[in-house]
Parts: structure tokens; sequence; C-alpha cells
């Protein structure tokens, strides 16, 4: 068992623990996103930041919270990723460290660390970068000695750690600015199709595109 200098076992925390504690609730969201990811269960437009569903299956609560805020038509990663985050999922997660003394509420009951939990923070973050087994919880399938995996490594570091560039790149990506819509169309609120609204198929389809970043607070 791998134990900081404040006494706190390491090998005790799962990756959306890691996420809490590291990056937030957003953070623990990208890791549900990445292991469905990584096994082709969710599928992510880089043009447009659509995630889609190929197949309803689920490892865990969190993974199952996203699965359902996605309808069969695909819908904007950062729509997903922030409902996920604020989740009764995530919350019980949180709940967790809160009553392990890892996390406290702060203002507008947002988490933060304790101190307690800034010292897990840098343990996990060092033994996720340094790469060498660290005995992190990691999702079904991993030894426990095993060197961290793409998903605990995402957890402890962020989407900087993550390798799929192209899936990096669009959870790194900014929110699209909203479009400017003629005032006429926006008082109408009936004339959607793009020869009346003298939208181009471009900026149509783009309306939809507004989106969180997916960054944690942390």
């Amino acid at each position: 068992m791998a134990v900081s200098p404040r006494g706190v076992a390491v090998d005790e925390f799962t990756p959306y623990e890691t996420a809490l504690l590291c990056g937030g609730p957003t953070r623990a969201a990208q890791v549900a996103l990445l292991a469905l990811y990584e096994k082709r269960r969710v599928r992510v437009s880089r043009g447009t930041r659509r995630v889609t569903v190929v197949e309803r299956e689920a490892e865990d609560a969190v993974q199952a919270a996203l699965l359902d805020e996605v309808p069969d038509t695909g819908f904007q990663l950062g729509y997903v990723l922030d409902a996920v985050a604020g989740s009764d999922e995530v919350a019980a997660i949180a709940g967790g460290l809160v009553e392990r003394g890892l996390l406290r509420r702060g203002f507008r009951g947002r988490l933060r660390p304790t101190r307690k939990g800034k010292a897990a923070r840098r343990r996990l973050r060092a033994d996720a970068g340094s790469g060498a087994p660290s005995g992190l919880g990691a999702l079904k399938g991993a030894a426990p000695d095993a060197a961290p995996d793409a998903v605990t490594r995402l957890a402890a570091l962020g989407t900087a750690a993550v390798e799929d560039a192209k899936l990096r790149h669009v959870m790194e990506m900014d929110n699209p600015k909203p479009l400017d819509l003629p005032y006429d169309w926006a008082l109408n609120g009936v004339n959607r199709n793009t020869e009346q609204s003298r939208l181009s198929d471009t900026q149509y389809s783009g309306y939809y595109d507004s989106n969180d970043s997916g960054n944690g607070p942390y």
C-alpha cells in the first residue's frame, strides 16, 4: 500500500475520486468519457464536438449517467460533460471524499481539497506523471501494481495526459461563440430553414454547436 507523507493511502482511490481531488467534477465526467471512448462505446466528432453513442453499455454509474445524457441523434460534448459533472452519481462520489476529510464545500458549495486532500493530490499527480507502478485504483481489467493507465492519467493530470490527439483537441477546445442571429429570424421563431432565415448551411448547423470546454476549476 502506497502512503503519502500525511498518511493517505493513494491506492485506495478510484479514477473518479482521483479526478475529483485533482480536477473537480468536470474531470470526473471526462474520465467516464475517455473510458467509454477507449472501448468504442461512444464517438466524438472533432469538427462539431458532438458525442454519439455506439453501444449503450456502462461499467459504472457515472458511465451510465453519461450515456443517458446522449440521445440517439447525439449531443454536444460540453453539455454532456456539464450534465454528468452535476449528476447525483458524481455528487455521491464527492460526498464520500467529504466524509473522509479529503474535500470540503467552500463558497456556494464549491468543492475544495482539504489539507489532507492536497497531500493526496500531490502524490496522485506525482505517481501518474512518473508512469511507474503506483497501485492507483483503475477501472476494470487493470492489475493493482500496473503503471497508471490512460484513464487514471487523465484523472490525475488532466487533458494534457490524453494520448489520443483527436480527443485531447476536442476536450481542450473553447466554446464556440453564439451566432448573432438576424432580428427577424429570432423574432419570428418559426422560419427555421436556411433560405428563409438567410443563414448559410454552416451557420445554421453551428447555431446548435455551443458547448463548454470541460476544463475543471482546479
